[in-house]
């Protein structure tokens, strides 16, 4: 484990941003492809930090996954993208939640049912549990790739010089 750090940036390296109290604190313990790490905020402090460092806000990115995938509760969101891949991540509670853990989608490999939730594979072999059911899990993923899927189609517009207007 690497020593704290204050001004992390979440990347597509990041795997898992999980709350951690530490006394009457919560920082945040954090996942990324090839090592772990504490950061000294809360994890939801990371996401809209992070948010503002790639040009948008927290507030921004949830409503433009509500805009696609509807009013539905625990949205997803798209941080960031590079190219034709977009960041997005889950949160397994309410964004607001001081227990809500935040996982990137492009990290996770299976979900599994557990007794007390469910376990997370990730790319990279590790296992984290969940105090969420597996099929509440299944349910975000489903949603991050139907935003995905948002993202791509328009993407393929952008490309298209031949459209001006949205296409009916």
């Amino acid at each position: 484990m690497e020593k704290p750090m204050g001004n992390y940036v979440v990347s597509f390296s990041t795997f898992v941003l999980q709350p951690v109290r530490f006394g009457n604190r919560i920082l945040t313990y954090v996942i990324e492809r090839d090592r772990e790490l504490d950061v000294p905020k809360k994890p939801i402090h990371i996401m809209k930090s992070s948010a503002a460092f790639y040009g948008s806000s927290f507030q921004v990115l949830t409503k433009t996954a509500k805009i696609v995938l509807g009013n539905v509760h625990k949205t997803p969101i798209l941080l960031a993208h590079a190219y034709d891949t977009p960041c997005i991540f889950i949160p397994t509670l309410s964004s607001s939640s001081d227990q809500n853990v935040w996982i990137n989608c492009l990290a996770i490999d299976f979900i599994e049912p557990d007794p007390l939730g469910c376990v997370v594979t990730l790319e990279n072999g590790r296992k984290i549990k969940l105090a969420v059911s597996a099929n509440t899990m299944w349910r975000q993923y489903c949603f991050a790739r139907f935003l995905e899927k948002d993202f791509l189609k328009k993407q393929h517009l952008l490309n298209k010089s031949a459209y001006l207007f949205k296409p009916d």
